[in-house]
């Protein structure tokens, strides 16, 4: 067998770092679900688990001079101008997500909810890599790429269509569709921001911190409305739900490193892989009710699969090279 390529080689490394990331995402999923559950309001588990988020990447941001040397020029890009503020905004679109999990997750369980994401999440990807946005510049869109990604998002709309016939509403994916487009933009900003400071830690603590902001925002107009805590996790089985936070930092610091090799695009598709792996694994070793693992949920792990060999071929583009710095 011939082995790969030494230029397809930082592709494929960076490509397993986004896979792994991306079933971070899944756990992340099933705890959120349950952590708004046992809340009582989706907003306060996204709090909970941005509170989290931010207090990890804090501790590693003080114990690191590399990390503050980079914070500290951080704000001279945009005291200069150089970055442009609202490339910060990243955080908003990570609280949408993290409400989109608490919110759907127990209704229609991790897989589905992974099916409705990533469809609205390479969506984004095809649209947000014809731009300037991504830190490795614009790609083109090839017939092969734009190929592989309607092979993804048929495969999903197969595996979905069982969902919806056993009564899964139509109104559930919405919300995950809508913050998986927005997580493309999302992860390109996020690129940006470690490519000008050369710190994937900068570049998470700037969603943990814009997204708690706004999540803080949204906890203090749902309380005025009347919404109370329901409670909090005190049970000895439960601790895991609390790791949303943890499993986030992971997601959001490994595709701020892999961005600029694969392009959001790319990153997208392994993200999705990932996500989608670990969501079958969830569903099938622990199910909640609205999950559900099938031949056709299998199948369409595999469509998955396929889109995103396809997507790799050389003719589809080239691999993307090193950050662009801002």
């Amino acid at each position: 067998m011939t082995a790969p390529s030494p230029s397809l080689l930082p592709v494929l490394g960076a490509g397993l770092l986004t896979v792994i990331a991306g079933a971070a995402m899944s756990l992340q999923g099933r705890a959120n679900g349950f952590l708004g559950a046992v809340l009582g309001h989706a907003v306060f588990a996204a709090l909970i688990s941005f509170v989290t988020g931010l207090l990890i990447v804090s501790a590693v941001l003080l114990c690191s001079a590399r990390s503050r040397r980079a914070a500290i020029a951080l704000l001279g890009l945009l005291r200069t101008r150089a970055l442009p503020w609202w490339m910060l905004l990243g955080g908003l679109s990570g609280g949408l997500v993290v409400i989109a999990q608490a919110t759907t997750v127990p209704v229609m369980g991790v897989a589905m909810f992974t099916m409705a994401f990533v469809s609205g999440q390479i969506t984004g990807g095809l649209i947000v890599d014809a731009t300037r946005l991504p830190p490795g510049g614009k790609q083109r869109l090839s017939a092969l790429r734009i190929l592989g990604v309607l092979v993804v998002i048929a495969a999903l709309v197969y595996g979905a269509h069982e969902r919806i016939g056993l009564g899964v509403p139509l109104w559930a994916p919405l919300l995950p569709f809508a913050s998986g487009s927005l997580t493309a933009a999302q992860q390109a900003c996020n690129g940006r921001i470690r490519a000008a400071t050369g710190s994937a830690v900068v570049a998470t603590a700037v969603n943990f911190t814009v997204g708690l902001i706004a999540l803080g925002l949204a906890t203090a107009v749902i309380m005025v409305a009347g919404v109370g805590w329901a409670g909090f996790p005190t049970q000895p089985d439960q601790w895991w739900i609390l790791l949303g936070g943890a499993l986030g930092v992971l997601f959001i610091a490994f595709t701020a490193l892999t961005v600029a090799r694969l392009g959001v695009l790319l990153l997208s598709l392994f993200s999705l892989f990932g996500n989608l792996a670990g969501a079958l694994l969830l569903d099938w070793l622990l199910p909640i009710p609205g999950s559900l693992v099938s031949p056709t949920t299998i199948l369409s792990a595999l469509g998955v699969l396929a889109g995103i060999v396809i997507t790799l071929m050389p003719s589809a583009g080239s691999p993307r090279g090193p950050a662009c710095r801002t």
